[in-house]
């Protein structure tokens, strides 16, 4: 009966305890930052056929299927924030994550921020 009762306690305790939360995935990265000026396009479309807005992000090919992320998915850039996954970037481009900003001005201010940690949320 001991046993059973012992038993009984390890089980309710595991299931008490708390939780960790757990990311699915991460890596470093280079963010930098893009803008749209106008140009041929009227309004920018993405990779994923939306319309570009603030909170959207374009990620490297490599960091896609490395961290296995589809159109969106959200990540959390440490220290700038959660973005969803919209438009991925050039095949030349390598673990790099782009943040899209509404003005030139401020994309060029924002520069270029290295050993960024990228986390893929559940």
């Amino acid at each position: 009966m001991k046993k059973l009762a012992i038993f009984f306690l390890l089980g309710l305790a595991v299931m008490v305890l708390p939780q960790t939360t757990k990311a699915e995935s991460m890596s470093i990265v280079t963010v930098t930052a893009y803008s749209y000026s106008g140009g041929q396009y009227p309004q920018h479309i993405t990779a994923s056929g939306r319309r570009v807005k603030e909170g959207m992000v374009a990620v490297s090919r490599d960091l896609e299927r490395r961290l296995k992320l589809n159109f969106g998915d959200r990540v959390l850039l440490h220290g700038l924030g959660v973005f969803e996954v919209q438009d991925r970037m050039a095949p030349s481009q390598r673990r790099k994550v782009d943040v899209f900003m509404k003005s030139s001005a401020k994309a060029r201010r924002f520069g270029v921020k290295r050993r960024i940690v990228m986390v893929k949320l559940p």
